[in-house]
């Protein structure tokens, strides 16, 4: 089955890299490793993937480092981090930068295939209905901060997140990530549940008096 999703995975490891490619592609997905961190962000710049499976520890530079900079240039791929050595710190920092699920080495395949599925619904990867979904969060969104009399550059400083960033998911050109959803709703006072759910079209009708949801 062709799912047509395209996973980067970044991991020194050859074997390693060599072993989650060929899982991902018999799972139908188009995967391609590297095993060089210094080829991550031109391959991004020229090639577009939907997920990156990251290393956090490899040489020249962390994964953290590199999380950092894929997140600055690519914001809206979703990146899942692998770790071999984890720790509260380096799961705290990851989830900082926007990185979607952090998942110990060594780890059940089908932890994978969990984090993957859900990366594909957050990111509204898979479904005939995803411009739907997209365009339904964005004018939640909009609808929602207007009422407030938030504008974006308000929004944009209370979140952390770029104007520019806000404007792409409130036109619905793209879609927001968990961790971007978590942002806005604890900004905006509502649940995560008002952006995602689809059967609700009249999204005033959903807030009580005291704008909560």
């Amino acid at each position: 089955m062709d799912r047509g999703i395209k996973i980067l995975v970044v991991d020194d490891d050859k074997d390693y890299n060599l072993y989650l490619t060929k899982f991902l592609s018999d799972d139908g997905y188009i995967a391609k490793g590297i095993t060089k961190t210094t080829d991550t962000l031109p391959t991004l710049d020229q090639e577009k993937f939907h997920i990156v499976i990251l290393d956090l520890k490899m040489p020249q530079i962390s994964g953290t480092e590199l999380l950092k900079e894929i997140k600055s240039k690519h914001q809206n791929i979703c990146v899942i981090i692998l770790t071999g050595y984890p720790s509260f710190k380096t799961a705290v920092e990851t989830m900082k930068l926007d990185a979607f699920d952090y998942l110990k080495k060594p780890f059940d395949l089908n932890d994978l295939r969990m984090a993957l599925n859900n990366a594909q619904k957050t990111y509204c990867l898979v479904g005939s209905s995803k411009d739907k979904l997209k365009s339904s969060v964005g004018k939640k969104l909009k609808s929602l901060r207007k009422s407030k009399k938030i504008t974006q550059k308000q929004l944009a400083n209370r979140t952390g997140l770029s104007p520019s960033l806000l404007s792409q998911i409130e036109n619905g050109q793209i879609a927001a990530s968990l961790t971007t959803l978590d942002k806005l709703s604890a900004s905006l006072n509502v649940k995560i549940a008002y952006f995602l759910d689809e059967g609700s079209n009249e999204s005033s009708s959903r807030l009580d008096q005291n704008g909560k949801y």
